[in-house]
């Protein structure tokens, strides 16, 4: 296997996985891992058509992003690679991104994972994301840089608390002294908690504005099913997230943000017929701390 190498996770969209794929077979001497995380679509033989360099794993059930991400990076560093990309499906990474981020590991040792400039598919002129911070407020996060128009305040490099799981280029030696992904947060905030648990041990977390990646951001769709899944995960895994690495001042912050506008969201929803949106954030909370098993099944997603 080269020294790069891209691992893209496939559930159940075989274009977009596809479009993906040929985005990356567009950069050179990169090899990609596509994890079929149980979807069941035969797209082990369908991506083969496109050429030596991909190579498909298949997990019997969806493991999430997390879980089957982790497939794919242990795959890549076991065939030798020493930077690797986890990228989402929906994503299409523009020409030159991989030597961009390469570039900047390259750099620095101490950097432990590249995140790109995140661009809007439909319109690539306005930035999908940045950056994001880690509050401990009510939705644990603050992002910066979602749907704005892109210009100069986006195009210098520099140190954040972490970077998108959308496209996270992580240098060999960072996996293997800071773990994997944690698989007990299946989807949403997965990265958030590697790049903490990252810094923890002393590497730097950079955004790379020259890495551009485009995309179809899904997590924001208003389909019912992927509302259910963004709103639950997005609410249990702040709590996972701060069971584990939170002070006991940041779990109050959190406690205290998330008790007072749980109800004011509630009542608003209520109002205007949508209370069962604010319904999986609250189940989510609750499974959160009682460390429940998610309901994988309601959800669509077992």
């Amino acid at each position: 296997m080269s020294r790069l190498a891209a691992v893209v996770v496939h559930w159940r969209d075989f274009e977009e996985t596809l479009g993906c794929v040929r985005s990356l077979a567009a950069e050179p001497d990169v090899d990609v891992i596509v994890v079929d995380n149980g979807s069941r679509d035969d797209a082990a033989r369908r991506l083969a058509a496109e050429g030596p360099d991909v190579r498909c794993l298949t997990s019997a059930e969806n493991r999430g992003y997390a879980g089957g991400g982790n497939l794919g990076l242990r795959a890549a560093l076991d065939a030798g690679a020493s930077v690797v990309l986890l990228v989402n499906n929906d994503a299409r990474v523009v020409p030159g991104a991989m030597a961009a981020a390469a570039a900047a590991l390259a750099g620095d040792p101490s950097i432990g994972v590249v995140g790109g400039k995140i661009l809007c598919r439909d319109d690539p002129s306005r930035l999908w994301l940045a950056w994001g911070d880690l509050t401990y407020r009510q939705s644990l996060v603050a992002l910066h840089g979602a749907d704005v128009p892109d210009g100069p305040a986006w195009s210098e490099q520099r140190d954040v608390d972490w970077v998108s799981g959308c496209a996270m280029w992580f240098p060999r030696a960072a996996l293997e002294q800071v773990g994997l992904l944690d698989e007990d947060f299946f989807a949403y905030q997965e990265e958030v908690e590697w790049c903490l648990r990252a810094r923890r041990q002393g590497w730097r977390v950079v955004y790379a504005p020259q890495a551009r990646v485009l995309h179809a951001g899904q997590g924001t769709s208003r389909d019912p099913r992927a509302l259910r899944i963004r709103k639950y995960f997005a609410a249990r895994n702040a709590v996972l997230l701060a069971r584990r690495h939170a002070s006991l001042a940041e779990r109050a912050k959190l406690a205290a943000c998330v008790g007072l506008s749980l109800p004011a969201e509630l009542l608003w929803h209520a109002l205007r017929g949508t209370a069962g949106e604010v319904g999986w954030k609250i189940a989510g909370v609750r499974d959160g701390l009682l460390g429940r098993r998610p309901p994988f099944e309601a959800l669509g997603l077992k």
